[in-house]
């Protein structure tokens, strides 16, 4: 009878899960983010790029006394 074997598998990261990164804007016209993502997940990526645009927004408005 064949004996069970049990096989483990290991995922190592160096570094953070996000690697990639993207920057949109300038710092002295509005202010400038930095996304991190994979861009091996474009549509993942997309949806951070979406999310930190809509909180760039938000963070302007809040500052500009409209929200």
């Amino acid at each position: 009878m064949a004996e069970e074997q049990i096989i483990t598998v290991k995922k190592i990261l160096e570094g953070g899960p996000f690697q990639d990164s993207i920057e949109i804007g300038t710092p002295g016209k509005g202010g400038a983010i930095k996304v991190y993502g994979d861009f091996a997940d474009p549509a993942g990526f997309e949806a951070r790029i979406r999310e930190a645009i809509r909180l760039r927004r938000m963070a302007v408005d809040l500052m500009e006394g409209t929200l």
